[in-house]
């Protein structure tokens, strides 16, 4: 779980210009008012206040679907809604939307990282991966947000140490400096690696409270593993035949899915 306890608030829109036409702002008003009354229930009448929420959800869509507002804000709106409804596939599946839209925003790692420590499936990577893991802590472990800012940390750093060698000031030791070069090479590589798998990899999140995983692309197939995979576990997409995806899961374990039980990250 990450640190720090999550937040659902909802994000506004930073521009007007951002809800086309009237219907969309008023759209977007009636999912926040809807959003409030479940807060307001949530306390008193949680059946009730899921009920909102997943109205409040239904609201936000219709900006995402019909007219066609894709913003880091109006999914981490879907992804607060669709949490608070305990729907945790659909969480975070919008979660992660958001957060390839702007990378940088804690409340979204925060909120993603929460809803994934939610899950009923622990994939956890395969022995060998683990051990990579440890040695690239910084890559693996920290959230996109946190290495930004370490990032923009060690630059500032960098040039304060170097310009105080430049005036003379030789107590600043350039250790220092060496050691904050070494920082930014490691995260620069870092945050663009994450950027070219983006680009590359089709992500998904089962969205179903359960499904089986198949060996191959019908329902005819075996299984093919004993547990079936439940809402939020997430995948990478390696072929897509008409109903059905090919998927590597987190632990390494290959496997077919019905594409009615998942959506993808896009």
């Amino acid at each position: 779980m990450t640190k720090g306890a999550p937040w659902f608030a909802v994000a506004a829109f930073l521009a007007a210009a951002a809800l086309p036409g009237q219907d969309a702002a008023v759209t977007f008003s009636e999912a926040n008012e809807l959003f409030q009354q479940g807060n307001d229930l949530r306390s008193s009448a949680p059946d009730e206040a899921a009920k909102m929420y997943r109205r409040a959800a239904l609201r936000y869509e219709r900006l995402t679907d019909g007219h066609g507002i894709r913003t880091a804000q109006l999914y981490y709106n879907l992804g607060n809604a669709y949490f608070l409804a305990g729907d945790i596939g659909r969480a975070i599946l919008n979660y992660r939307r958001a957060q390839r839209i702007n990378p940088s925003d804690r409340n979204i790692a925060r909120n993603l990282e929460f809803s994934r420590s939610q899950r009923q499936d622990k994939l956890e990577p395969e022995p060998g991966g683990q051990a990579l893991r440890t040695l690239l802590f910084w890559h693996f472990d920290w959230s996109r947000s946190t290495r930004i800012r370490t990032l923009a940390t060690a630059w500032v750093v960098l040039w304060l140490v170097l310009l105080l060698r430049l005036v003379g000031q030789r107590w600043a030791p350039r250790e220092i400096a060496m050691a904050m070069a070494a920082t930014i090479v490691l995260l620069v590589g870092s945050l663009a690696y994450d950027a070219m798998s983006e680009a590359r990899t089709v992500a998904g999140v089962v969205v179903i409270p359960e499904t089986i995983a198949r060996q191959g692309d019908s329902h005819s197939y075996e299984p093919a593993f004993r547990e079936a995979l439940h809402a939020g576990a997430e995948f990478s997409v390696l072929e897509q035949r008409p109903g059905w995806c090919r998927v590597e899961l987190p632990d390494g374990r290959l496997c077919w899915l019905d594409s009615g039980a998942v959506e993808l990250v896009r």
